[in-house]
């Protein structure tokens, strides 16, 4: 198996308060499997978003180098994002198809593609409406199916779940390790909710607190489908939880 991304050295720092500098992220270093299910966790404000926007191409103002395996390009990556970001003024439709339109694909092909999304996600009657009519859990399948309408080899995700009931968030997890399974994409995702880390996980990265910094990489062994209230899951939460540091 040959990495799909490699970052060496990853450095960011923002402008702060007064012209100060922030650094988010100092001299991050890995690398990420074609086909792993990765996930970044460490406390609020550690860099694991920045760092996700960096990897997928969406940040370009840092230090450092990324790296993808031959063959992945900037059209192979989807980003889903935590606040859904629907454009509001288009119907469900609209939205999962727009990807498609913007990289010329012909109406026939793009028809096809949305209703097998739509379809996939339990959204089909509701193709013709607008984002504001949809619950936050439908308004996240619909940010999940217009990510993955182009059948992407790489998916990030910043805490796409978080938003979430729990019912709708343990709902959606379920769907997305069945896709993960069907399709065998790269996941890169961030989380902050532990036990959701080692329930989708092959690796978790740690990230300690400004500047974000490698801790600790875990593997993530557990048998899948992977059982919550195991023995095992319980030592590898503790495990994680004295990782991170406030």
């Amino acid at each position: 198996m040959r990495p799909a991304i490699t970052l060496t050295g990853i450095s960011k720092s923002f402008r702060g308060p007064h012209g100060t500098s922030v650094q988010a992220v100092q001299n991050v270093s890995l690398q990420i499997e074609e086909g792993e299910f990765f996930v970044f966790v460490g406390a609020s404000g550690c860099g694991k978003s920045t760092l996700l926007r960096i990897m997928s191409g969406l940040e370009k103002n840092f230090e450092g180098q990324v790296d993808y395996a031959d063959g992945i390009f900037h059209a192979d990556r989807s980003f889903v994002f935590q606040q859904f970001a629907l454009l509001p003024w288009l119907t469900v439709f609209g939205n999962v198809e727009m990807p498609l339109v913007a990289r010329g694909i012909g109406e026939q092909e793009r028809r096809h593609a949305v209703t097998a999304e739509l379809k996939r996600f339990g959204l089909e009657k509701f193709a013709g409406s607008v984002p504001h009519e949809l619950s936050g859990g439908m308004r996240q399948r619909v940010g999940l199916a217009r990510a993955l309408v182009t059948n992407p080899k790489i998916l990030f995700l910043d805490e796409p779940f978080s938003e979430l009931d729990s019912f709708t968030a343990t709902a959606l997890r379920k769907d997305l390790l069945q896709i993960w399974a069907e399709r065998k994409m790269t996941v890169v995702m961030v989380s902050h909710i532990v036990p959701e880390a080692l329930e989708l996980s092959d690796r978790i990265a740690v990230l300690s607190p400004r500047p974000g910094q490698l801790e600790k990489i875990i593997i993530n062994t557990l048998p899948r489908p992977r059982q919550q209230r195991s023995p095992d899951f319980f030592r590898l939460e503790d495990e994680m939880y004295g990782l991170i540091k406030a």
